[in-house]
């Protein structure tokens, strides 16, 4: 019976709370959920590692990831350090036939005597150096070095996107017969598009009740394309004054991008097109999404896109860039706009925000769509390469 060893490690960084460790973690619970259909394969966490190599682990990866995720977080460099001096020496006394690492910023050094898979998000800092990467990365050619080391090393790369796959390709030259694509998964018992009894009440909390709106959930770096959307939700507030439309954004936003975003609005003359929510849990995001003129997702890259399946699975309408994993996650369920073109986002907003019968569309198509995106989908398509490359 193969062993597999899914590394649960890195939640015990501030990658907890990101997208990646949001990966590791849905991940970890769906594999622990599904892998009573795989009778083949015998599934267990890393916990942990200490410098001396020794390893915790667990076969219950759902009280694993609760007791992580509790935990006192560490450095992640701290951990990266750790995991590339002492995993080695802890895999062969673990003696497992295949180990995952979901994050791939630790790459171990020596022998591991067993089949290493590691999972890749995205490679968008190659794609765009001049806006990623600096000294500290060795500029260009230093991270080339680091991204190959850390995908050509590995015995097999999971790929989260056909996008991502492409650019560990072309970017990188990974043979393609190193890797499979398994879509990231969302929970479609919380993204739902059934109306929750405490769904006026979010959308009270953030003075949203009365108001047709656009929700955005996101960063505010070049990529996401900060500027895109701001001035697109201008501009669609021109062409439909009566709609009086808001551009709610869910983030955590430091003092620099508020004080842009609050510059580019006295400039345009609508100081009140953006409503800034701050944190939002993903219970009160769904809320907000179920009454929310249409999701704004217009990215210039993402390796996946989560907050494209997340709107569809809760029937929200969405609209988002055609190009990068967007267009590839969203099909013909969205309406897909050139990041660019700041007047057709305007234009697709308003379709969205004027018109139920399109909102109806939108969110039926986003709905069926978001079903191909599925936690147990994404854990089976996992398990399958675990099942592959140990027969």
């Amino acid at each position: 019976m193969p062993r597999i060893l899914f590394d649960l490690s890195v939640l015990r960084t501030g990658a907890r709370t990101r997208g990646i460790g949001r990966y590791v973690a849905s991940l970890g619970e769906a594999l622990g959920a599904e892998v009573h259909g795989y009778p083949r394969l015998q599934l267990s966490a890393l916990e942990s590692l200490s410098y001396s190599a020794r390893a915790t682990t667990s076969s219950d990866m759902s009280a694993a990831i609760s007791r992580i995720t509790s935990a006192e977080r560490e450095s992640h460099a701290a951990w990266a350090y750790r995991l590339r001096i002492s995993l080695a020496r802890a895999l062969r006394k673990l003696r497992p036939d295949l180990l995952h690492q979901g994050h791939p910023n630790a790459t171990p050094l020596g022998k591991l005597g067993c089949i290493r898979v590691v999972t890749a998000h995205d490679l968008i800092p190659l794609r765009y150096p001049g806006r990623y990467l600096d000294y500290r990365d060795g500029w260009y050619p230093g991270r080339l070095r680091l991204d190959h080391r850390r995908y050509s090393s590995a015995d097999h790369v999971i790929a989260i996107s056909e996008t991502t796959a492409n650019d560990l390709v072309t970017l990188l030259g990974i043979s393609p017969k190193k890797i499979s694509v398994v879509y990231n998964g969302v929970d479609l018992g919380l993204w739902t598009p059934e109306p929750e009894g405490p769904d006026r009440q979010v959308r009270r909390k953030f003075d949203l009740s009365d108001k047709a709106y656009v929700l955005y959930v996101g960063a505010g770096d070049w990529r996401k394309n900060f500027d895109g959307m701001l001035s697109a939700v201008i501009e669609a507030r021109r062409l439909a004054p009566d709609l009086e439309l808001v551009l709610a954004w869910a983030a955590e936003l430091d003092e620099d991008t508020r004080r842009r975003i609050a510059t580019r609005l006295d400039e345009a003359g609508a100081p009140h097109a953006v409503q800034l929510l701050g944190y939002v849990s993903d219970a009160e995001l769904g809320s907000l999404m179920r009454g929310a003129a249409a999701q704004l997702f217009v990215s210039r890259a993402e390796g996946f896109g989560y907050p494209v399946v997340e709107a569809m699975a809760a029937g929200c309408p969405v609209v988002t860039s055609d190009l990068s994993s967007m267009a590839e996650v969203a099909a013909d369920a969205a309406i897909t706009v050139d990041p660019e073109d700041h007047a057709a986002i305007a234009r697709a907003i308003v379709t969205l925000a004027d018109s139920s019968t399109e909102r109806r569309r939108f969110s039926a198509a986003g709905v069926a769509r978001a079903r191909q995106f599925s936690m147990e989908r994404m854990a089976r398509g996992t398990l399958e390469v675990y099942e592959s490359l140990t027969r």
